[in-house]
């Protein structure tokens, strides 16, 4: 697997890098929310823009990413807008989420740029690559909170991913049963032996916890973890998650 390095992050080596998410709804709620994520000391940071009251004017977007980096500095940040169709908390045009990452991606605003794959088509491979052109690093992503897919389904998804151009992939599932988690475990041990890119997967919610701290065996290379608040379920809080994938990494060395 090739690695990835943005700003002095390298992702796709060694310990599995923890993101953490920004979920405030307003200005005030954001800053002070990074203050806390701060003492944390995560590797990425993710700035979940569906959570802003404002997400819907492209210019206080970028107002407030601007903040967001500055306040950063060289912590790579990861610019997502999770649609309700993906479990996210709005809804939006597929016009305006395009619209919307250009304007970031072209004022070279964030580090990386989520883009959902299939919630946005076919259309999706020339999107990755204008918005490539622009600097960026795209993360195509896919979020099943209905269930789980069969391993076929998901090693087939994290491919299609990758081969339309994306830079790191992700994949996130909601598990009915210990199997299911087995299942995505087992997709991303498959991918990991035939993919060159970084990739990213997780089983939410609590029986899914195991796949968040085992990456560094299975290849997943980034875990979510709760700064103030989850940003998805069954996320672990940050200390403790550092503290357990430190402890996986000496057991295996």
């Amino acid at each position: 697997m090739n690695t990835i390095k943005i700003k002095n992050v390298e992702i796709g080596k060694g310990i599995p890098k923890i993101c953490i998410p920004l979920t405030g709804k307003n200005r005030e709620e954001i800053i002070e929310e990074m203050e806390i994520v701060k003492k944390s000391n995560p590797d990425l940071i993710e700035w979940r823009v569906d959570f802003f009251e404002e997400s819907d004017n492209p210019e206080r977007v970028c107002e407030m990413l601007g903040t967001i980096n500055d306040s950063f500095k060289q912590i790579p940040v990861l610019f997502t807008f999770r649609t309700k169709e993906e479990g996210g908390e709005k809804s939006i045009m597929s016009e305006d989420y395009v619209k919307l990452l250009k304007e970031v991606s072209e004022r070279r605003l964030a580090d990386i740029v989520d883009v959902q794959v299939f919630w946005y088509g076919e259309k999706s491979e020339d999107f990755i690559k204008e918005l490539k052109e622009t600097g960026a690093v795209v993360l195509a992503s896919s979020h099943h909170f209905e269930g789980t897919p069969s391993v076929r389904e998901m090693s087939d998804a994290l491919y299609t991913m990758e081969n339309r151009g994306a830079d790191i992939v992700k994949l996130a599932v909601m598990p009915q049963s210990g199997k299911d988690v087995c299942a995505l475990l087992e997709a991303t041990m498959e991918r990991k032996e035939h993919s060159n890119k970084p990739m990213i997967t997780m089983s939410m919610g609590q029986s899914g916890m195991l796949s968040r701290i085992c990456g560094e065996l299975t290849g997943s290379c980034v875990t979510f973890a709760s700064g103030k608040q989850a940003s998805a379920p069954g996320q672990i809080k940050a200390d403790e998650l550092k503290k357990v994938l430190g402890d996986i990494h000496d057991i295996l060395k």
